[in-house]
């Protein structure tokens, strides 16, 4: 993928910290994209993106202090608005009010975000992606991948995971070296991502 000249300014907001961190952590490794701010409140999502206008905005809707339709209605009166992608654990319902439309990219479930908001965010860097094509073959980790990806969070060694999966070592490898591919992070990073994934999976179930 040819990274854009200029880095899309991202701003991230989330009211979770875990999940939070795990989002920003995963849109770090994407070339050709910056996080120059993160909120956790409406109040403290207003401020930043008057602070840092963002080209593109990451934003959970329920918020402790608002709702982030207002936001998006305040952003919509800018001569040149970002573009959202919203998170929401009720996608089903979401209804984006029709003078909001041109802002919102994607509509994200909070329980796939990590595999999606990737696939989305990297649609919008190169426009030549379609949709479900090369961008989600990239950002999309297989049931397999992710069983490994599980036991990296929990810091097990590439033999530790063989013996728990019933693989051998070489299978394990390949696995390791496709989600590096994937997620954009190795070693240390890779076994951070992996950690904040499974607590959010165990938050989610919990």
């Amino acid at each position: 993928m040819n990274s854009p000249l200029v880095a899309l300014r991202c701003v991230v907001v989330e009211d979770q910290v875990m999940f939070l961190q795990l989002l920003v952590a995963m849109l770090r490794t994407l070339p050709g994209l910056e996080v120059v701010a993160t909120a956790r409140g409406l109040t403290e999502a207003q401020a930043a993106c008057a602070d840092h206008r963002p080209d593109l905005l990451i934003l959970d809707l329920a918020l402790p202090d608002g709702d982030g339709v207002e936001l998006m209605a305040t952003l919509a009166e800018q001569e040149q608005p970002p573009r959202v992608i919203v998170l929401s654990g009720q996608v089903s319902s979401f209804v984006c009010p029709r003078q909001l439309r041109p802002l919102v990219q994607a509509v994200v479930d909070k329980t796939r975000a990590y595999d999606d908001l990737r696939s989305e965010v990297q649609r919008l860097l190169d426009p030549q992606l379609e949709e479900g094509g090369e961008a989600e073959a990239r950002g999309r980790l297989t049931t397999r991948e992710r069983q490994v990806f599980a036991l990296i969070g929990k810091g097990c060694t590439n033999r530790l995971i063989a013996e728990q999966l019933g693989l051998s070592l070489r299978t394990v490898e390949t696995h390791r070296k496709n989600i590096t591919g994937k997620v954009g992070a190795k070693g240390g990073e890779l076994v951070r991502l992996a950690a904040l994934d499974l607590q959010m999976t165990l938050d989610r179930v919990d």
